[in-house]
């Protein structure tokens, strides 16, 4: 194969970004892969390139079938990627027809390995007008949660879902159950004081209990169990960093324990599995922590629901506004909600919760939210080569750990970590430093099957928004996980039912949308961020193609012909080419291309759109718009190839 050759004419003639794959079958797995690695190595020395690693396969297979294998290299203007793929893992990273309507991104997470979006409860969209107690918009984590206490404390209940249900960021959480908080105890005290401080460590412990005792009373079989979480220093032992992180963690872990949380600092923890060169022992060590397969859980809650004669859900139902009607003053008069679908229905409801991870409004709480996405890769390791715990390092930017179920052999080590704010950096180098980081510690890792990403909403003061949003009374929000958004969402659930019972919550002052104290606090944060998202208004003068034959097949960019409004552009691997307005809806911000995930995301507030323009993470509600080519194009129809 004179491959080395044929790349450098390839790259020569793609000046900007190009994919290339080949399928190999049969015995052409074993002979043809040493043959690729070795003209892809050639080139890349050539070209300054990294060297590919040497893939994990055994001699003694070689007779054995084997599965078709996908090479495929990205050409971009900085960088180039090669990949083998088995194709029985292409699954992870091959968009299904209606993708958009499972999940955020183009890539899968580990969770569809044991519970496939076909095994998600199905139900219908809305097709008439319709009165409900309560109105919940958005089916993850938190409006499951919420239906759940409100159906059981008998209110009639209903949750409209845009797409399918669980299709937004609970399916692509990395499943993580602690009320060992990322921000750390010491930093939300000096937001929200000791009586804060330690609200927040006992309702997150709640959160992870409760989810427990629902999987057991409902006879949910999700892998929830029991285990230590572990901080570690960043640093390698022998390093100045370490010994300073070290005693950070040691502060952190003796502030714990005053909170109640079951708390240690150990100067000589390891973790077993973890027998890589790199040392990073000693750290602090919180018992008693949980984890679970977040999907597999809810799906065994939405089943339950759906026997319940007191609950409705219609999907693929988009809200597109909602808002207080009437008047109510001292217990007199009638005030109630109204949502309006895209379909034009009218929902009519005493109360609205939005748990649509970011509030569907123009500003107000959004301004107190940072917007980050984060990664995960899921790699194969034998059973019980790793301990069975959660596993956090000191960065700012920081790696997570756990395992989760593969097969009878394997258990999948999930790694995540390499956040970065929306839409502002480059996504694919993510999973080759998630790849590094986990075989410089773990060399008994072998093959990665997943790699996906997911959002993180992070407020400026650490605690999330649950409660009635600012300036309503009948509407409430969910929203500013802080990373935490298994735990906020099950939480969310007691806190709204509490409040529309009536009921007095301990925990409901730290959480109030409405809270002012500890936002002022935050105002160099705020003032920080505001110039930030301000910066990024700077792509309307930018372009990232200047013509859509630079663009490679399964790639987008956008487009700013200077003449008109900026285009959105994304060719498909036939090459047929679909563009749209590259206006974000909520606050005409210019989106950018996401490699990874094949969407179209906004760097002001966050919002996302798949490659077919469909919005899949607001605030913004409304897809992209078609591009106005003289009437021609409309959304989602093909109009050139290249």
């Amino acid at each position: 194969m004179h491959l080395s050759k044929s790349l450098g004419t390839v790259f020569t003639r793609a000046p900007r970004q190009t994919t290339i794959r080949w399928r190999l079958k049969g015995s052409d797995v074993i002979h043809q892969r040493s043959s690729i690695l070795t003209g892809c190595r050639a080139y890349f020395s050539q070209q300054s390139r990294p060297t590919l690693p040497t893939p994990t396969l055994n001699p003694s297979s070689s007779k054995q079938a084997q599965p078709p294998l996908f090479f495929s290299i990205t050409n971009s203007s900085t960088r180039t990627y090669a990949s083998l793929t088995s194709a029985d893992t292409m699954a992870s990273t091959t968009p299904m027809p209606e993708q958009s309507m499972h999940t955020s991104g183009a890539l899968d997470s580990v969770w569809v390995h044991q519970q496939p979006y076909s095994a998600y409860p199905k139900f219908s969209p809305l097709t008439q007008d319709l009165e409900t107690d309560i109105c919940i918009v958005g089916a993850g984590i938190s409006g499951i949660s919420t239906a759940y206490e409100l159906v059981r404390r008998g209110k009639n209940v209903t949750i409209i879902e845009a797409r399918d249900v669980l299709s937004g960021e609970t399916g692509r959480t990395s499943g993580h159950l602690t009320n060992d908080l990322d921000d750390g105890y010491l930093e939300i005290a000096k937001k929200h004081g000791d009586d804060g401080a330690k609200a927040a460590a006992e309702s997150h412990a709640w959160a992870r209990d409760r989810i427990g005792v629902i999987a057991k009373e409902l006879h949910i079989d999700c892998e929830y169990r029991r285990l230590p979480a572990y901080d570690v220093s960043q640093y390698p032992v022998g390093e100045k960093k370490h010994d300073e992180e070290l005693k950070e963690l040691k502060d952190e872990a003796e502030y714990q324990h005053k909170l109640g949380i079951e708390t240690r600092f150990d100067p000589n923890l390891t973790v077993k599995g973890w027998t890589g060169k790199i040392d990073q022992r000693g750290g602090l060590v919180a018992d008693n922590q949980a984890t679970f397969h977040p999907t597999k859980y809810l799906v065994g809650v939405l089943n339950w629901l759906k026997d319940q004669p007191n609950f409705k859900c219609y999907t693929r139902t988009r809200a597109m506004s909602i808002s207080e009607k009437g008047v109510e003053v001292l217990g007199l008069g009638h005030k109630r909600v109204e949502i309006q679908t895209e379909e034009g229905y009218t929902i009519k409801a005493e109360v609205a919760i939005e748990a649509t991870c970011v509030p569907l409004q123009k500003l107000s709480v959004i301004t107190e939210l940072e917007f980050y996405r984060s990664y995960c890769i899921a790699i194969r390791v034998p059973k019980g080569s790793v301990e069975d715990c959660l596993l956090y390092d000191n960065a700012e930017e920081y790696k997570y750990v756990r395992l989760t179920a593969c097969d009878d052999k394997d258990d999948y080590m999930v790694v995540g970590g390499c956040d970065h704010k929306v839409g502002q950096e480059d996504t694919l180098p993510r999973f080759e430093e998630l790849e590094i980081w986990t075989r410089e510690r773990f060399p008994q890792a072998t093959t990665i099957d997943y790699k996906w990403s997911g959002q993180i909403f992070e407020p400026v003061d650490y605690m999330g928004f649950i409660g009635k949003n600012q300036g309503c009374d009948k509407i409430y929000i969910v929203t500013g996980d802080s990373g935490d958004g298994l735990t906020h969402g099950a939480l969310a659930g007691r806190l709204i039912a509490d409040e529309i019972d009536g009921v007095a919550n301990p925990w409901a002052n730290l959480y109030s949308p409405k809270r002012v104290s500890s936002i002022l606090k935050s105002l160099p944060s705020l003032i920080s961020h505001d110039l930030q998202i301000n910066a990024q208004y700077k792509r309307f003068l930018e372009t990232d193609i200047v013509d859509i034959e630079d663009l490679g097949r399964g790639c987008g960019g956008v487009l700013n012909p200077k003449t008109s409004k900026p285009m959105a552009v994304y060719k498909d691997e036939n090459g047929n080419v679909t563009k749209f307005s590259a206006i974000c809806p909520h606050l005409k911000g210019v989106v950018c291309w996401n490699a990874a995930e094949k969407s179209f995301d906004c760097p002001v507030h966050g919002s996302r759109f798949s490659k077919e323009g469909v919005c899949v993470i607001g605030p913004a509600k409304a897809n992209l718009s078609p591009a106005d080519e003289a009437g021609k194009t409309e959304q989602g129809i093909a109009v050139g190839a290249a």
